[in-house]
């Protein structure tokens, strides 16, 4: 028998762009975590995989795009989706030759569902377009949200709700200390993992 029902009740509410004050993804992660049964403690082990991005390769790719749970299949489809899309864009501002280059190195060869509509395609145009490597990443953050949203449109008390969850808290925890003060700071550093993400990619934000 599972928890979805206490677990879901109990979660703290979080909206992007608001204050969240207090919150912090680990607190919230551990609690959800210490609730859940040794099977489904997996399933947040395979999406806190894809939060290091040192494991966002092909096998990761491959592997979790035929993982049972059907929120994890979305959400790194989609993360697949806009890493190969953030490497074509960046590789549209360099030569022929280093544009086929960088994206033969850093685009992953997965063919994963690329159903989009017309508006969503000229939606992330307009977001890759963006030449603010800040603005550019909150937006496709807001993209992001939005799409868990739709992921989980017909989930009530079930994980793929407690998964999305905690797919909002991470990008919550992406944000919350970008504040007034430490704001020259943090874009350095934001910058600093965009950039760390594509070494060797040439960046003209």
């Amino acid at each position: 028998m599972n928890n979805y029902h206490y677990i879901i009740a109990g979660l703290p509410q979080i909206t992007m762009g608001a204050d969240n004050k207090g919150f912090t993804y680990k607190e919230v992660r551990d609690e959800i975590y210490n609730l859940c049964s040794e099977k489904d403690r997996k399933v947040i082990d395979w999406f806190e995989a894809g939060l290091n991005a040192d494991n966002l390769g092909y096998h990761f790719y491959k592997a979790v795009l035929k993982h049972p749970n059907t929120f994890l299949r979305e959400w790194y489809n989609l993360d697949l989706q806009l890493r190969n899309m953030k490497v074509e864009s960046f590789a549209k501002n360099q030569d022929e030759k280093k544009a086929s280059g960088t994206i033969e190195k850093y685009k992953v060869g997965i063919e994963g569902k690329a159903e989009k509509d017309p508006s969503e395609t000229a939606l992330l145009k307009k977001i890759f377009d963006n030449r603010n490597i800040l603005e550019k990443e909150l937006e496709l953050d807001r993209y992001k949200w939005s799409k868990i949203n739709d992921f989980t449109l017909y989930n009530y008390f079930d994980m793929n709700v407690i998964i999305a969850y905690l797919a909002k808290a991470s990008i919550v925890e992406r944000w919350r200390i970008l504040d007034p003060v430490k704001g020259k700071e943090m874009f350095k550093l934001l910058v600093d993992e965009v950039r760390g993400t594509f070494k060797g990619l040439n960046f003209n934000a």
